[in-house]
């Protein structure tokens, strides 16, 4: 990641902006049904093996700046809401994550096909993520 920081910063002009957007490290995924009178958890993600892939990430952006290409601008950590009609777009959108994946506990996956089959009308699912957002700005 350190190189791709790099060639960006090549690309940018000086003053120029660089967003990294990453998940949090702490905040698991939130797989919920919303109904238009509430809202029901069903399940937080497990994302086995993202610890070091974290910490690689988190390296790269401090080496940057300490080599002197970047400035950090800012961090936020953020909560991110993707709302989805229906659990085979639940499927997609997580096969369409980088691996390693968030993966449902052990009968979560069943609990939310029960309570989507009896869900009333108008509802929908919602995963909720948190995120880390930093701004490098380049010299």
């Amino acid at each position: 990641m350190v190189h791709a920081l790099r060639r960006a910063g090549q690309r940018l002009r000086s003053g120029g902006s660089l967003i990294s957007i990453r998940p949090h490290r702490t905040w698991l995924p939130v797989v919920s049904i919303i109904t238009p009178s509430r809202r029901v958890p069903v399940a937080r993600l497990d994302t086995p093996g993202f610890d070091t892939r974290q910490s690689a990430a988190e390296a790269a952006l401090a080496r940057v700046v300490r080599e002197g290409g970047f400035t950090l601008a800012g961090i936020r950590n953020q909560r991110y809401r993707a709302r989805l009609d229906n659990p085979s777009q639940l499927r997609t959108y997580l096969e369409l994550i980088a691996p390693p994946r968030p993966r449902f506990p052990p009968g979560r996956r069943a609990r939310l096909l029960e309570l989507w089959a009896s869900r009333p009308r108008g509802s929908y699912i919602e995963i909720a993520e948190g995120i880390v957002v930093t701004a490098l700005r380049r010299r």
